[in-house]
């Protein structure tokens, strides 16, 4: 057995499995081309303070968050309205 430390794993293997899931090859090409727009700088943003690859001010968070914490809430979230109005298409 191997056991990989979240950390070290990262946010895609999650997003990848994710996406995977959804039935309409059209959602998941759409929420892949909205993940890779939004979801790493935003991270990038949050955890080390980098805008555009400039350093800027760290945000501050009440509660600590890692990346795979933030992809989730994205694509639980976020991604999904942001679909719902771009495609008008209901989510179960």
């Amino acid at each position: 057995m191997v056991y990989v430390d979240p950390k070290n794993l990262g946010y895609e293997p999650f997003w990848q499995k994710w996406v995977g899931e959804r039935s309409n090859v059209i959602e998941q090409e759409e929420l892949n081309k909205l993940f890779k727009k939004f979801v790493p700088s935003s991270i990038d943003l949050v955890t080390d303070g980098v805008r555009d690859g400039k350093k800027v001010e760290k945000l501050k968070t009440i509660v600590p968050l890692t990346n795979l914490n933030m992809a989730r809430r994205f694509s639980s979230r976020i991604l999904i309205c942001v679909l719902q109005l771009a495609l008008s298409i209901p989510y179960y």
